[in-house]
């Protein structure tokens, strides 16, 4: 079931973990957008071939923000050091492919992998044109994905709306006056090499920028063999990563056989807040932490590694 889409429209957010979704509202005057797409021969043949299929996204995207710079890409080249340098001086880089799962796509796929880490601490939107699940295309770890079905002028502009459009429904929220039974949650360990990717858009969304971390650096936070014990929360239908916990075991002494539980930070995703996550997570960790042979305090918050320690505030304190 796709997350976002309009009855007549062919474009569906697949998911937003980076909140980037209206895009104008994470830009400012000048800030610019860099729209990836492939070489690839138009599917409308009423267009000549030596224009670019491509032009009408860019086109439409500008129409709500004018600093857009379209490059393409190609297969023979790939990313080159033009691409790079685009890259570093955007605010925000759309990177378009019309393969998934063909020898074409995985091709794509690598490319938008090197335009990822390229990237670095700037948000990066992959658009698939082209059928694909979203089991498949959460394997990769992309934190917005949208999906058309092709690449005609019609499907491009209606991925241009579905980047600049209000997201005024959250399918987790229940309607006044019809309200489902509270969601049941399910605690799952958490995974380095599965879940980290989600974990690091999922950490950024939820934390002001100061505390921002790129990924390599908070995977070695939390990647502590032994002492580190941490849990995630998925939307039951799409898998989608709603909350994560990270806990902590360290010495309270120098005998060795005295220890301190630590739940170091609880992240709940801001559209699924109210619903008991947090406080599942909470008191789950909190039971399995006391549970541990060995443990005889538990404490928000950890001294080793330092990500927060005391009680949690709200982010408007944090800015």
């Amino acid at each position: 079931m796709p997350a976002i889409q309009s009855q007549s429209s062919p474009a569906t957010l697949l998911w937003d973990h980076q909140d980037l979704i209206p895009l104008q509202e994470n830009l400012g005057d000048g800030d610019l957008v860099l729209l990836l797409t492939p070489a690839a021969v138009p599917l409308d043949h009423s267009i000549a071939n030596s224009s670019d299929p491509f032009e009408p996204l860019g086109k439409a995207l500008a129409r709500t923000h004018p600093w857009i710079r379209h490059v393409p890409y190609t297969k023979g080249c790939g990313i080159t050091g033009t691409h790079v340098a685009f890259i570093k001086r955007a605010r925000v880089v759309i990177f378009v492919l019309t393969g998934f799962s063909t020898e074409e796509g995985l091709f794509q796929l690598e490319l938008a992998e090197v335009a990822r880490e390229v990237c670095e601490e700037r948000p990066l939107v992959l658009i698939a044109c082209c059928e694909v699940s979203e089991e498949g295309a959460r394997e990769y770890g992309f934190p917005t994905i949208i999906q058309c079905p092709g690449y005609f002028a019609t499907d491009l502009q209606a991925v241009a709306v579905l980047l600049t459009s209000e997201r005024r429904t959250i399918e987790a929220t229940p309607t006044a006056g019809n309200s489902p039974p509270p969601p049941t949650w399910s605690l799952l360990e958490w995974n380095y090499d599965r879940d980290l990717p989600e974990t690091h858009a999922l950490w950024e969304a939820c934390l002001p920028s100061k505390f921002h971390l790129n990924r390599s650096t908070l995977g070695s936070l939390l990647k502590r063999d032994g002492y580190a014990m941490h849990y995630m929360v998925r939307e039951p239908h799409k898998g989608q990563a709603i909350g994560f916990c990270a806990t902590f075991t360290t010495f309270m002494d120098s005998s060795g056989d005295r220890l301190i539980g630590s739940v170091a930070a609880i992240l709940v995703h801001k559209g699924f807040r109210g619903l008991g996550v947090g406080r599942f997570l909470h008191d789950e960790v909190v039971r399995k932490l006391k549970n541990i042979r060995g443990v005889g305090i538990t404490q928000l918050g950890s001294t080793f590694p330092r990500l927060l320690y005391g009680l949690p505030v709200g982010e408007t304190d944090l800015e």
